[in-house]
């Protein structure tokens, strides 16, 4: 690998807005430093609580290495400890400490410094803390400690035991923290705003076309200081690139405690407008100045775009039809391993992966996605769904389960209200047919008050949302007033039954060639069904775009185009031909594309499948050209059907030529557009296993030294002419030196990996050092291969204490996934029943793990 290649560092967004430069307002990454305890403890909130031998970790963080099947309630459910030692310099007297939590696991309590401060319910919203009082300042640490308990508990949504759950509650504080500087006089940020549609910046279009729109920006501002402030607030659009095309100022005073919301219209022309398929953004740039001094800026990131749902004229988009079908998956978030922490460079490689694959449209199923994911959607117009947590249940015994519901769809709003891919607000609860209709219709009442510009659409399963009123359907019908959306399908029809839930859509990669063809040639099918409807019914969304895990059944979930490693099966590139060949997306592979849906080999079939976007495929195969045909018929307004070649491969071809071989054994599908041949793949014959070749499957995506963000590497068998030898299975042994580590566990699976059709992964987590990584692969009778990548320095300052974070990781593997319940109460503070309590219970643990170890001699025994 080359180090100087260049990779993209994606602008990822901090609470909701982007920083600038040297301003006041500064945002500290907080991930860095913390200690870890699965399980729970008295003393854990105080300072006095001796965290020694906690684990070291990093966020995001999940509460343990699964392997890559964590589904049947194989995780670990309860409570589990987070502390973290810092020190803030004395230059923040004076400043506001803001701690902003984007999402911890099932309930959460927060403590600084052995007092209470926060408490949170529900695992897939925000919520800030503001620390300022707080905090010390004179050179002493501090001490932050939380709890994350991601136990069933029926009294905040989802609310359902995961033992019923159609995914999995994998907890732990598994999305980002920051530390928010700002001064007394300052722009509000909007959870801690209680102004209706308001807090922080919110920008309104109110009408686009053309290049022509107007806006109106909201902006609300507070004087936390202790004396009057009169000050200036400047509001400046700017394009992507800083131009400045529409700038404006008010002056205005605030007493001590007293905030104001500003209200400023705008009239733009000549400007560029954001659509799926152009998806440019804009910035508006605020300054808050007293006395020609900023003391507080940052940016707003959004797009200039009316969305409207006209019935039966179907989904315009800055006052034009938009033109096609929209066309993508459901998405979870969880990841092999590391659960549901997934850092931003993953969350924008799902994105990426998704739309390069085809999808112009992700649902979130059941809950908000990850701020990373969503900055992603924004960028490379993948439109989505923006969904309140929830599956088949509602509380009916607590009334504090419904005001929860609501107070989600309110905070899902403030969340995400500035993003330009958000195409429908899903308030009701998903598939849940009790929940109250006067709470679904108090949350559509909300949406439009928090979000009160055109171009907002709740919407729910049609019986729900036409009686409370939504603005759009999931699978209403051609006979309905308003538009529609197919928001899951290719899945149920198949399964066996929803005990087994076997299917010939659900299938491992390491299956083979015949189980993906299937899948692919279903879901080809099904496709074809979306194209074929009026524009009233704009689309539809695949079950379920990446293989995920599940409570309630002890198999994850395998109909995805990308497995649990991200890795495509042949499904991903049905979608992907379904692009046309002129299409082009900045920061996307396009263009005319064939794909080979065949391996060649001793169990492959005659028939042989491309997917393509092009006119028509010309095969060579064994150097005679076997002919030119186009997309097969019968798939209607399908743009690009597969093409098959029948009875074209015979295996029995190639054994009867190894004595003699004259010429190469490939395949050959050309692409032809217009009697023109637009693009080539070459599929040569792989031959005798001979070693390993690594793979980086970064995306082009830079790995920041950040402690917690890894990259996949891949670990490919091939022959010796570096053919990938799909058939073979063998085990691959990773090691790390440098800047960085491998995330495994005590979890057979990871370290040696199982190759699955002839790929094993490695996860390559960087450390905080920026730096080489040197990774090595190795298989017994195969020698090992080595790749050397890159860990660059994150723009973020990280506030964290090294010598309080320095550990060795290794010691922490013996102990596995194991409740640990060390880190005791400091002895000469803690009470002497805390003392045998915890002696206790490590005493029960050590007797349980010896009677484990004597159960398993005696089965070996057996055997023998």
């Amino acid at each position: 690998m080359n180090l100087n290649d260049v990779k993209k560092v994606p602008q990822y967004s901090t609470a909701g807005f982007y920083g600038i430069e040297g301003s006041p307002r500064q945002v500290y990454n907080f991930n860095p430093g913390w200690r870890f305890m699965k399980g729970d403890l008295q003393g854990a909130p105080y300072e006095y609580c001796d965290d020694g031998d906690w684990e070291p970790v990093a966020l995001p963080h999940g509460l343990e290495i699964t392997g890559d099947n964590a589904s049947g309630m194989r995780n670990y459910q309860g409570a589990a400890w987070y502390r973290k030692r810092f020190t803030l310099p004395d230059s923040l007297q004076g400043k506001r400490l803001l701690v902003y939590f984007e999402a911890v696991m099932g309930k959460s309590e927060v403590w600084l410094n052995g007092k209470a401060i926060a408490q949170h319910f529900g695992g897939y919203l925000p919520f800030a803390v503001d620390i300022t009082d707080l905090v010390r300042l004179d050179g002493r640490d501090n001490v932050m400690a939380v709890r994350a308990d991601n136990s069933n508990d029926p009294s905040y949504p989802p609310g359902k035991e995961q033992d019923h759950l159609d995914f999995s509650y994998l907890g732990g504080i598994y999305r980002n923290v920051f530390l928010i500087e700002t001064s007394p006089l300052h722009v509000t940020h909007a959870l801690m705003s209680r102004q209706v549609a308001g807090g922080g910046v919110f920008v309104g279009v109110l009408e686009a076309e053309e290049r022509k729109a107007k806006l109106e920006v909201h902006t609300e501002v507070v004087n936390e200081d202790d004396m009057p402030r009169a000050f200036t607030l400047l509001t400046v659009l700017e394009t992507r690139e800083g131009k400045e095309i529409f700038a404006a100022q008010e002056d205005a005073e605030l007493k001590p405690g007293e905030s104001r919301q500003f209200e400023l219209p705008m009239e733009l022309e000549d400007v560029r407008l954001w659509e799926p398929n152009d998806p440019y953004l804009h910035d508006i740039r605020t300054e808050v100045l007293v006395a020609g001094r900023v003391v507080d800026s940052f940016r707003t990131r959004f797009g200039i775009r009316l969305f409207e749902m006209r019935g039966d004229e179907g989904f315009f988009v800055n006052k034009k039809h938009i033109g096609y079908k929209l066309s993508g998956v459901n998405r979870h978030q969880d990841y092999a391993y590391v659960g549901n922490a997934l850092p931003n460079s993953g969350q924008w490689r799902d994105a990426l992966l998704l739309r390069e694959g085809g999808s112009n449209v992700v649902r979130s199923a059941h809950y908000p996605l990850s701020p990373a994911f969503m900055d992603a959607c924004d960028e490379l117009g993948l439109l989505v769904t923006v969904a309140n947590p929830g599956w088949q249940f509602h509380n009916h015994r607590d009334p504090i389960f419904a005001q929860r519901v609501i107070q989600d769809t309110r905070e899902m709003v403030r969340r995400d209200r500035n993003r330009p891919a958000v195409l429908l607000w899903e308030t009701a609860l998903n598939e849940t047919d009790d929940q109250p209709i006067p709470m679904l219709e108090e949350m559509h009442q909300i949406v439009h008050e928090e979000f009160p510009f055109p171009g907002a659409f709740t919407c729910a399963d049609v019986d729900h949302a036409k009686l409370a009123g939504f603005d759009f359907y999931y699978h209403g019908s051609m006979s309905d007033e308003k538009c529609s959306l197919t928001r899951e399908y290719g899945d149920g029809g198949e399964v066996d039954n929803f005990y087994s839930q076997n299917a010939m859509t659900r299938v491992k990669r390491e299956w083979g060639e015949q189980a993906m063809l299937n899948q692919a040639m279903i879901r080809a099918r099904d496709l074809k069904d979306i194209y074929d409807t009026p524009p009233k019914r704009i689309g539809a969304t695949l079950w379920c775009g990446i293989d995920h895990q599940r409570g309630y059944h002890p198999d994850p979930f395998l109909g995805g185009v990308l497995d649990v490693y991200r890795l495509p099966r042949y499904a991903y590139y049905l979608f992907k031909s379904q692009y046309d060949a002129d299409f082009r997306l900045s920061g996307i592979a396009t263009g005319p594309m064939v794909y080979i849906t065949h391996e060649l080999s001793q169990v492959s079939g005659s028939d042989v499948v491309i997917f393509t976007n092009c006119e028509e495929i010309r095969l060579t195969w064994l150097g005679q050209v076997v002919g030119t045909q186009k997309p097969e018929p019968g798939y209607g307004d399908m743009p690009h059907p597969p093409v098959i070649f029948r009875n074209v491969f015979d295996f029995h071809e190639i054994s009867s030529m190894w004595r003699n071989r004259t010429r190469e054994i490939e395949m050959v599908a050309e692409g032809i557009i217009g009697g023109e041949v637009v693009c080539r793949i070459v599929k040569p014959y792989a031959e005798r296993l001979s070693g390993i070749r690594l793979e980086l499957d970064d995306q082009k995506i830079a790995l920041l030294a950040d402690g917690s963000d890894f990259v996949p590497v891949r670990a490919v068998l091939v022959d010796n002419k570096g053919v990938s030898k799909v058939l073979n299975s063998e085990y691959i042994h990773f090691e790390v030196e440098g800047s960085g580590e491998l995330i495994s566990g005590s979890s057979p699976g990871a370290n040696p990996m199982k190759t699955q059709f002839g790929v094993a992964t490695a996860l390559i987590r960087a450390s905080t050092e920026a730096g080489e990584i040197l990774v090595k692969a190795f298989c017994e009778g195969l020698g090992s291969a080595e790749l050397v990548l890159q860990a660059v320095k994150p723009e973020l300052l990280m506030i964290f204490d090294p010598v309080y974070a320095e550990c060795d990781r290794t010691q922490f593997l013996a102990t596995g996934n194991r409740p640990v319940f060390t880190g005791a109460i400091a002895a000469e503070q803690a009470k002497p029943e805390d003392l045998s309590r915890l002696e206790a219970e490590i005493k029960r643990l050590q007797l349980e793990l010896i009677s484990k170890e004597q159960d398993i001699m005696e089965l070996r025994g057996n055997r023998k």
